[in-house]
């Protein structure tokens, strides 16, 4: 009886415990699996949160044609004009090339006509003579090679405007009056002339040495008159 006894004691006894181990094996598979819950939770939300933050490019400003800008045309006549403004428009909308800044393009002229409304870049500009579209009509441009004394051209620049003076040996002539500089290269200037002026000015040399004077930027006044100006 008591040897029974303690048998089923025994028995009762070892199938507690492993009930008991059982339980402690699914608390802990099931802390673990919670635990990676959590983790996998936590990661997602750190991940989502800590993304970096989509970036705009900010827009950006080029210079774009107000008006159809004719083949030719020289950059400083297209700025005179106000042809081209500074536009603000999206980066990804920016042609290749478009300039930032006029003074890209200084000294050069249209390859092409460029439309209004067209962003303006550095290859619809070409370095080429800006003469040929400074003159009209009866204009002519000629050139004299001149130096600081006789022609100023230290201090002359594009669009100045001077009076021609021929001195002779014993005397001096006013010959042509409010003429405008197209270039100044080294010494040698070209002045904006009438077809009846070019004719005058370079029989002029022959006589004697032409002298520049420069005029008044603003509200030049003439206290003499040219016989021989050229309308």
């Amino acid at each position: 009886m008591e040897a029974s006894r303690f048998g089923k004691l025994g028995l009762g006894g070892n199938s507690q415990g492993l009930s008991s181990r059982r339980n402690s094996v699914l608390v802990a598979v099931l802390s673990a699996v919670l635990a990676a819950v959590l983790i996998y939770l936590f990661v997602t939300h750190y991940k989502k949160n800590s993304a970096a933050p989509v970036v705009t490019a900010p827009p950006a400003t080029v210079w774009v044609a107000t008006h159809p800008i004719l083949q030719g045309t020289p950059e400083s006549q297209v700025a005179g004009l106000g042809y081209f403004k500074p536009t603000q428009v999206p980066a990804a909308s920016v042609m290749p090339g478009a300039i930032t800044d006029p003074t890209q393009v200084v000294g050069e002229v249209a390859e092409s006509t460029i439309a209004a409304g067209q962003q303006v870049t550095i290859a619809d500009f070409v370095k080429g003579s800006v003469l040929p579209s400074a003159l009209e009509g009866a204009q002519r441009a000629v050139a004299f090679t001149l130096d600081n004394e006789h022609g100023l051209t230290t201090w002359l620049t594009v669009g100045n405007t001077v009076d021609v003076m021929l001195i002779k040996k014993s005397s001096s002539e006013l010959v042509a009056q409010n003429v405008t500089v197209l270039e100044n290269e080294a010494g040698l200037v070209v002045l904006k002339l009438t077809d009846k002026q070019a004719l005058l000015l370079t029989g002029f040399t022959t006589k004697g040495s032409l002298w520049l004077s420069l005029r008044p930027a603003i509200k030049a006044k003439d206290s003499i008159r040219v016989y021989s100006q050229g309308a």
